[in-house]
């Protein structure tokens, strides 16, 4: 069957987009695997429901590790289908996906290789995941998007939909090495398909303060996103407690929210409101959760410095 085309030309929009508050869709992106993408996406997205927003995930991931790090049950009709249908037929309700579990809203499923095989080559498709997401932009404050580790269909549909790109940046040689591939793909969708695609910022993941390296690759991707002229956030370190929130199906926020990953993915989630542009719009002011350890926003500088003195 052939795919009909449902959607106007870029410059065009979904009907009813900008009739009322919509939310920010951010893709979290790396070419590079490994690098904290998708405990990325539900650490920040738990930190920010903390906070008051309402957040859409999206699993785009083939693997379909974030539904699986939230123990996420496979819906029926799933994300591909939805894609599919949208495609093929010229309708598709995306609330069909939508599983409730941690105060998140999550889409997935199941057979999304197929997606990524079978809707690479028809023209135009990438608009797909835009246009799913369109009817339901008014339910949510913030919709994240895990992205696998590939420029995939998935990949590019999701830089279309988008309006930022978040890059986490696994604080090591090789990961910082692969930044132009993601920055290169950025502008590619940019200036192709997506006018209004911006880098969100670079986060610094798995950081040990205590090596030389580590602290020499905090340095350079700080200078890196300052050549960009995009934020470079604080770093997460790097923790076993990360792995143990996801085997045990639950945000670290959840897990273990005193630990240093969750009060960092705290102090994410505040600079990320503060560069972001989110207005909460479910409360007159957003409330984070209470913490016994107030979270401080420290400044790069400071982070840096705490990192020369433990290895003094």
């Amino acid at each position: 069957m052939a795919a009909v085309s449902p959607f106007p030309s870029r410059e065009g929009s979904p009907v009813g987009f900008t009739e009322l508050p919509m939310a920010r869709i951010i893709a979290i992106a790396n070419l590079k695997g490994g690098v904290g993408k998708t405990t990325t996406t539900i650490s920040l997205g738990a930190a920010l429901v903390d906070r008051g927003y309402r957040v859409l995930l999206v699993d785009l991931d083939i693997q379909q590790d974030l539904c699986a790090s939230l123990e996420v049950p496979t819906p029926r009709p799933g994300l591909a289908d939805v894609l599919f249908s949208l495609l093929f037929f010229g309708r598709a309700e995306l609330s069909e996906a939508f599983v409730e579990v941690h105060g998140l809203t999550v889409a997935g499923g199941y057979e999304l290789q197929q997606v990524e095989t079978q809707l690479n080559p028809l023209k135009d498709s990438e608009s797909a995941l835009q246009f799913a997401l369109a009817p339901h932009l008014d339910q949510f404050d913030i919709v994240l998007l895990d992205c696998g580790p590939s420029i995939g269909y998935l990949t590019r549909a999701a830089l279309t939909a988008a309006d930022g790109v978040l890059i986490p940046i696994q604080t090591e040689f090789l990961a910082l090495n692969d930044l132009p591939g993601i920055m290169s793909t950025v502008a590619s969708i940019k200036a192709r398909l997506n006018p209004r695609l911006k880098v969100t910022g670079f986060v610094p993941t798995m950081y040990d303060g205590r090596t030389r390296h580590g602290l020499e690759i905090l340095e350079e991707i700080a200078a890196q996103a300052k050549r960009c002229g995009v934020p470079a956030f604080n770093p997460i370190p790097k923790t076993i407690r990360l792995a143990e929130a996801s085997a045990s199906g639950r945000p670290i926020t959840q897990y273990a929210p005193e630990s240093s990953a969750a009060l960092a993915y705290h102090r994410l989630a505040i600079e990320f409101e503060r560069c972001g542009g989110l207005k909460n719009t479910t409360a007159a002011v957003a409330t984070p959760v209470a913490l016994s350890r107030p979270v401080r926003s420290v400044s790069m500088e400071e982070r840096m410095a705490q990192g020369q003195a433990q290895r003094a």
